[in-house]
């Protein structure tokens, strides 16, 4: 017993370690603890973190706690899982994982190490966000620090949340089919549908008491204990507006009644019980099984789908490829039809854009092909790194230099190719949707681009693209500013200028970093 928990011990801290030695860590920790201020404003501005009947609550410890917590526990439930959803795929990529198979090690004791390796990182990663968060109140609050009310309110809010991506984390890693991109497109969609269920059941039907075991979110019991606390449903967290006539109130914050009591116990451990089931898919890193991890694995239902559009594929790619020049361009064009190659399934996403853009109204069809072409230009810029074909491409003419040109070329292409039937519908429409479908585009090639080039993984853009798409498809055109590609219509110059704005801001960072990593090699 005593080596077996040696072992997991020893798994814990090597993740913990090699974790909080990476920039990337650092990086992602101070732009949570900026987003902070933005998700606090000051309330000279107009706009409050918690507005109760149009009055404000005065920014003491209760308030910041809550308002922070909630944003941690919203953090952790969906960027979490995409930093630490590669623990297993690391190991298997260093070769570690086979010299971990070869020992008297269990395959669950080697989960149940990534597990808690999960759990140490979110929780350090989380506590440093809430003493973070506490100096802010020092600075801009309005009542002395109260620690102990703080840290209630990350205790009652965020510990079901971490356990839940934890081991769902771990789960999706040891079964093959979730382990790539589709696992991080399933699991985004699970994450924001957990949110969904446990607000609704809570603000409809808040008699349904079994529903309050599966809050993994927190936001249930959060929207509960405001109602009665309060007494009002009128509630708002976040940048919200009030009425400066009003006195402002005093929230004492929350706290744990009784009848919620039970359910956040559950909900904190029941994510435990699918460890055994990722110990039954775990694959123990057996070379069969994982092909190497850059091979795709053709005993899943996608593979058998690739393998059945292949031999299409070939034909299209036989048409389209041609001998390069050596030039730049040819590079772009044949990468763009290596992607066809590699993806066969991108000749069914082109026919679904097509068929989608002939039978449903452009406002129906194109946030669809977005998010498919999405999940298609997520790859491109990145691939070549998890293959380990960087340093032949650095040795050949134009690439090493003009490398993220290459990858932005490649998916412009591309994702043109993709889009043509409704970039033609849209130019029929007039020369203005034309022209913001065609930035769109452009802004989706240069994001994807610039976060696969500065990241080296898919799951930077993915999560990022999926969160903004979620927001423009919920606004439905309400804000024009959100239309980014026109699809409602709404979209006009400044619309445009924006996008275009920060596409080319991200590839010249992305460039900027590009050149420092080559003057360093």
């Amino acid at each position: 017993m005593k080596q077996r928990l040696q072992r997991v011990a020893a798994i814990v801290r090597v993740d913990f370690l090699v974790r909080f030695r990476r920039l990337s860590t650092v990086v992602v920790f101070l732009l949570l603890c900026a987003f902070a201020y933005v998700w606090i404003p000051a309330p000279s501005t107009g706009r409050t973190l918690i507005q109760i009947n149009d009055h404000r609550a005065i920014y003491n410890s209760g308030a910041i706690g809550l308002g922070t917590a909630s944003l941690g526990a919203f953090f952790v439930g969906l960027f979490g899982f995409y930093v630490i959803s590669n623990a297993v795929r690391k190991d298997i990529v260093t070769r570690c994982g086979l010299v971990a198979a070869s020992t008297p090690m269990r395959s669950g004791e080697y989960l149940l190490g990534k597990f808690l390796g999960n759990l140490s990182f979110l929780f350090t990663f989380l506590g440093g966000f809430m003493l973070s968060s506490m100096a802010m109140l020092l600075v801009r609050g309005e009542a002395p620090l109260e620690p102990f009310v703080f840290v209630r309110q990350y205790l009652l809010l965020t510990p079901a949340a971490i356990v839940f991506v934890s081991a769902v984390a771990v789960l999706f890693e040891a079964i093959p089919f979730l382990s790539g991109k589709l696992g991080d497109v399933v699991y985004f969609f699970f994450w924001v549908t957990c949110i969904g269920l446990a607000v609704g059941a809570q603000s409809s039907h808040p008699g349904i008491g079994w529903f309050r075991y599966f809050d993994f979110t927190g936001f249930g019991f959060m929207i509960d204990q405001l109602q009665h606390a309060l007494h009002t449903d009128s509630v708002s967290i976040g940048a919200s507006t009030f009425d400066p006539h009003k006195e402002p109130i005093v929230f004492p914050g929350l706290s744990l009644s009784h009848e919620w009591f039970w359910p956040r116990v559950v909900s904190t451990i029941a994510p435990v019980l699918l460890l055994p089931l990722a110990t039954l898919c775990f694959h123990r890193f057996d070379p069969v099984r994982t092909k190497r991890v850059a091979e795709r694995s053709q005993r899943n239902w996608i593979g058998r789908l690739q393998n059945l559009f292949r031999p299409l594929s070939r034909v299209v790619v036989g048409l389209l490829l041609r001998p390069g020049k050596g030039s730049l361009p040819s590079a772009m064009w044949n990468d763009a039809v290596l992607t066809i190659a590699l993806y066969p399934l991108v000749l069914v996403l082109f026919a679904a854009i097509t068929l989608g853009t002939f039978f449903a109204p452009l406002s129906r069809s194109l946030p669809i092909a977005f998010l498919g072409l999405a999940l298609v230009l997520a790859d491109v810029a990145a691939r070549d790194q998890r293959a380990d074909t960087v340093l032949l491409l650095r040795a050949t003419r134009h690439l090493r230099e003009d490398f993220l040109w290459w990858k932005l070329g490649s998916s412009v292409l591309l994702a043109l190719a993709l889009c043509s039937i409704p970039l033609v519908r849209s130019a029929v429409m007039g020369a203005w949707p034309f022209c913001a479908l065609l930035i769109g585009i452009g802004f989706v090639a240069a994001i994807a681009t610039s976060l696969g080039v500065m990241t080296g993984n898919a799951k930077a853009f993915i999560v990022i693209f999926l969160s903004f798409w979620y927001l423009v498809v919920n606004d439905a055109g309400t804000n024009r500013w959100f239309d980014f590609a026109g699809f409602y219509g709404k979209a006009n110059v400044s619309t445009a200028a924006l996008y275009a704005t920060i596409g080319v801001g991200a590839l010249l960072v992305a460039q900027m970093i590009y050149r420092g990593r080559m003057s360093r090699s």
